[in-house]
């Protein structure tokens, strides 16, 4: 299956910016949608993030071109662009595009099989719509937060923006069924994302059982509440995860580490009576799994079928044998930045993931080209250059390094 060629006829006009949108439009480009990110002339303010490292990963294989949304020709080169288009992302506070002129009530007026994704902070209706947001802002209000960390520190945030992420997946699968059900109506339609109900789908089990036992989610740091041994255990040289989860992974536990006394106590003889003494059987487990290193104890119990892992640091991520053999990761040279590796889509077709087919784009890199297929003469793009209304590709760019090279491969990178 060629991936990048599932959506080749799809245009995809992304007015979003930050995490979240991008997220959902790399998807869709990862499948081979023609997708044309839309700047203003100072660019995504994302741009300079993590030094460029989440503009890299997030903005692979789109056009992208630098507008001035505040005057009446940037509109109109806008309204232009969506004529035609299939799909329209933006990731605005509520209100943003009306104001712009480009709601989603006049796209679809002059475009009706317009698919229009709208991702927010808390949606398009509600009390709080208006309301700006980003990831820690939804994991707050939630309750991801208060159920997060240790118990007698103050609660934290996941650090990886785990809810723009799931927040970009929904979108760009709202989109794919949006995009299927169209072949069969004619019609479009108004995707709303709301990061808020992105956070509280994560939380739906709590939710449930909040609703069953009147019981909140309590700060475990590593723990579980369903089960026990199952959280980070000190080792010689760090810490593994160990998730017992069933009878038979317990007697796999005390079976590989010998602990026929932990096996014999009858405080640890069911699901429930280990979780009921859990921290007693913590202090206890923690004494033997000293004994070992992080990657031989790893090793030791995911043999016995014991779910474990090592808690790895970002290089020994990168350096992991595993992740190698996945080819997750790719080395690639980007403008300006150099060297650098770059996360590829984690699905796998045909047992391998898909490739970028070109870098994320330089500022106003595609401008010129994305305004001459839309009918502008040399002459109008300089007036409108000229006039700060769009911004051209800069000196920096070089245009031999658009499609995305890996290190020390001087072929085009393909899906």
């Amino acid at each position: 299956m060629r991936l990048q060629k599932t959506l080749k006829d799809v245009r995809v006009v992304d007015f979003s910016h930050a995490w979240a949108g991008p997220t959902c439009t790399a998807l869709l480009s990862d499948a081979g949608a023609d997708t044309i990110k839309v700047e203003p002339i100072t660019g995504d303010f994302f741009r300079t993030a993590m030094d460029g490292a989440v503009f890299v990963n997030v903005n692979r294989n789109k056009r992208g071109i630098a507008l001035n949304l505040k005057t009446g020709d940037g509109r109109r080169i806008a309204l232009k662009l969506l004529e035609n288009a299939d799909v329209l992302v933006e990731n605005f506070v509520p209100g943003v595009m009306d104001r712009l002129g480009l709601g989603y009530k006049a796209i679809s007026r002059m475009n009706p099989k317009i698919i229009y994704c709208s991702i927010s902070g808390f949606g398009q209706q509600g009390p709080y719509h208006k309301r700006p947001s980003f990831d820690p802002v939804a994991q707050a209000v939630s309750g991801i937060m208060l159920a997060t960390g240790e118990p007698d520190w103050p609660p934290v945030r996941i650090l990886p923006p785990m809810i723009d992420y799931s927040a970009g997946i929904h979108a760009a699968y709202g989109i794919v069924i949006a995009l299927l059900n169209r072949e069969k109506t004619g019609k479009g339609e108004r995707i709303d994302i709301s990061l808020m109900d992105i956070a509280i789908a994560q939380m739906s089990a709590f939710v449930t059982h909040y609703t069953m036992t009147g019981e909140l989610p309590e700060r475990m740091g590593s723990a579980h509440k369903a089960w026990a041994p199952y959280q980070a255990f000190e080792t010689s040289d760090g810490w593994v995860l160990i998730a017992v989860a069933s009878n038979k992974m317990w007697e796999n536990l005390c079976k590989v580490l010998k602990l026929k006394d932990l096996r014999n106590d009858s405080r640890y003889a069911t699901p429930e009576s280990r979780r009921k003494h859990r921290k007693k059987l913590a202090e206890s487990l923690t004494k033997v799994t000293r004994r070992y290193g992080g990657r031989e104890l790893e090793s030791m119990l995911s043999e016995a079928g014991v779910p474990s892992g090592q808690l790895r640091n970002i290089g020994e991520v990168v350096a992991d044998p595993h992740v190698k053999a996945r080819r997750l990761i790719d080395d690639v040279e980007y403008p300006g930045l150099g060297k650098i590796k770059i996360v590829k889509t984690p699905i796998f077709f045909s047992g391998q993931a898909p490739r970028a087919r070109s870098q994320a784009p330089q500022l106003g890199e595609h401008t010129d080209e994305v305004l001459t297929e839309l009918g502008y003469s040399e002459a109008e793009i300089q007036r409108l250059q000229d006039s700060g209304i769009i911004r051209r590709k800069g000196p920096t760019v070089n245009p031999s390094h658009r499609t995305m090279r890996k290190v020390g491969d001087s072929s085009e990178a393909d899906c």
